[in-house]
């Protein structure tokens, strides 16, 4: 008798991770469609026109600094240069990708074979994103002052 209550509540848990695998799933389709058909009109994205406020008065990159770019790396398949570009799309698509795996195996693998549910949302990978936020911000400012090394190729003159 006991255990009805139970079955229930998982069912229930089960039929609410419904919505979230099927979301994650169609932007995740989304976005490899808009890829595939952006890979051929990569050259003329741009969502600005020359360095950012903060980079023009600091002559240092913003956190954001490079993101288009990383973008086009990415869609062309080129991880390294997108990571070197900005480590931000790199680490979106890769969480991204795990929240719809462990959404695969909480809905899907569940009514194949049972077992324990997989966490969607570590509080690691949100303290993740602060660290390749500001971590990324700080080391490409030190590199680029210290060493004069700028993959970007935009402050490289000034320092």
């Amino acid at each position: 008798m006991s255990d009805a209550p139970s079955q229930m509540a998982k069912q229930k848990s089960q039929n609410r991770q419904w919505p979230g695998f099927w979301g994650v799933t169609l932007i995740l389709a989304a976005a490899f469609f808009v890829c595939l058909f952006l890979r051929s009109r990569l050259s003329g994205i741009s969502f600005q026109e020359g360095p950012c406020t903060f980079s023009r008065k600091t002559h240092l990159y913003c956190p954001g600094c490079g993101g288009t770019r990383a973008v086009r790396y990415f869609l062309k398949g080129d991880l390294l240069s997108s990571f070197l570009s900005n480590a931000i799309p790199v680490y979106t698509a890769i969480v991204l990708l795990r929240i719809w795996v462990a959404l695969f195996h909480n809905t899907v693998m569940e009514k194949i074979r049972k077992g324990k549910k997989w966490t969607l949302f570590y509080r690691w990978e949100m303290w993740g994103i602060l660290i390749v936020v500001a971590g990324y911000f700080i080391l490409r400012n030190v590199f680029l002052v210290l060493f004069g090394w700028d993959f970007l190729g935009d402050m490289a003159a000034y320092w």
